[in-house]
């Protein structure tokens, strides 16, 4: 699944002709579907007695305790997304990537960058699709292994493992 989360290339022309790849900035339709997101996760961390703090041990163990308490439906996908876009956030500060848009012949995501480079992590979805599958499998390991792993792809970065 870690694999399946991240994509990465040396050389864009090395994928068939028929591939097209279309990157570009989160509109303000984006931004304001994200910042509400955040809001969502923000309001249960609240029922928890906690906040999102940008923090990432602190908000990881808030964003499991979420799902741990149960304090979201199985089949609520878009507030386990939310969930996602926290979580992509602390990726987005840890490994200094940008949100932008990623469109492909298999539609839009929002995704995050590292730099100008062909390195994205795709956070919305991570939680979601582990849920769905019936994975109980914790989110530290998770963000931990996806940190090292991008890391190990961005130039120089293994210098920060």
């Amino acid at each position: 699944c870690l694999w399946a989360s991240i994509i990465w290339s040396l050389n864009a022309s090395a994928q068939s002709p028929d591939f097209e790849r279309q990157i570009e900035p989160l509109t303000t339709i984006d931004k304001q579907f994200m910042a509400e997101q955040r809001a969502r996760v923000e309001q249960l961390a609240n029922r928890l007695g906690r906040n999102l703090t940008g923090n990432a041990d602190r908000d990881i163990d808030t964003l499991q305790r979420i799902i741990d308490d149960r304090l979201i439906q199985a089949d609520d996908t878009l507030t386990q997304q939310a969930l996602g876009i926290v979580l992509g956030d602390l990726f987005s500060h840890r490994l200094d990537m940008d949100w932008v848009v990623y469109r492909d012949p298999k539609g839009r995501s929002r995704a995050l960058r590292y730099r100008d480079t062909d390195i994205y992590l795709f956070p919305v979805t991570m939680i979601s699709r582990r849920q769905a599958a019936g994975s109980l499998r914790p989110i530290k390991p998770l963000y931990d292994e996806t940190v090292r792993e991008t890391l190990l792809r961005i130039p120089g970065g293994k210098w920060f493992i």
